[in-house]
């Protein structure tokens, strides 16, 4: 498969929020798409709009909020564009970007792809599961890391210093 170039939901969120994300834009914006990308391929082809708008929101809380702590905020973001894109079932996106970060698997098969989806990216393809190494190969390609890594390490050193009790609030069972 041809990796997903763009998604007008993804393509609308990420525009509105430009500023908020600055200089990290292409940073965040080559994030969600190779998200999405591995998303989209354990889906068989198949990226539903609920999906798209809970990738395009779903670490933004990160710039929006100005937290390392971000989930909550990025879902909170949700009721902002779900109605503009007719999204029926905002709850389903909240726990899409709620439970991306889980440690155990989830039942529902859109939010248990979404996780893993999430994971081959931060764990840099090496823990892609059935998503073929050639396949995550075209999607880096292009969609390049642009210090995706550091910008992890970066903030989330960050937020240890001033946080040292919950170095990753992000972590869900």
């Amino acid at each position: 498969m041809v990796p997903m170039q763009s998604h007008p939901v993804i393509d609308a969120v990420l525009a509105r929020h430009r500023s908020a994300l600055g200089r990290d834009e292409q940073t965040y914006r080559n994030h969600v798409y190779r998200c999405a990308n591995y998303q989209w391929e354990l889906l068989d082809g198949e990226l539903p709009d609920t999906a798209a708008l809970a990738w395009a929101v779903h670490d933004l809380g990160i710039w929006t909020a100005g937290t390392f702590d971000y989930l909550t905020p990025s879902a909170g973001l949700v009721d902002e564009f779900a109605a503009e894109f007719g999204i029926a079932d905002p709850e389903l996106v909240r726990t899409m970007v709620l439970d991306h970060h889980g440690l155990v698997a989830r039942a529902d098969p859109l939010v248990e792809t979404f996780r893993l989806a999430d994971r081959v990216d931060v764990g840099h393809g090496l823990l892609r599961g059935r998503i073929d190494a050639e396949f995550v190969a075209q999607v880096v390609e292009r969609f390049p890391y642009a210090g995706f890594h550091r910008f992890l390490v970066r903030s989330g050193l960050r937020h240890l210093v001033r946080h040292p009790a919950r170095p990753l609030p992000m972590l869900r069972w």
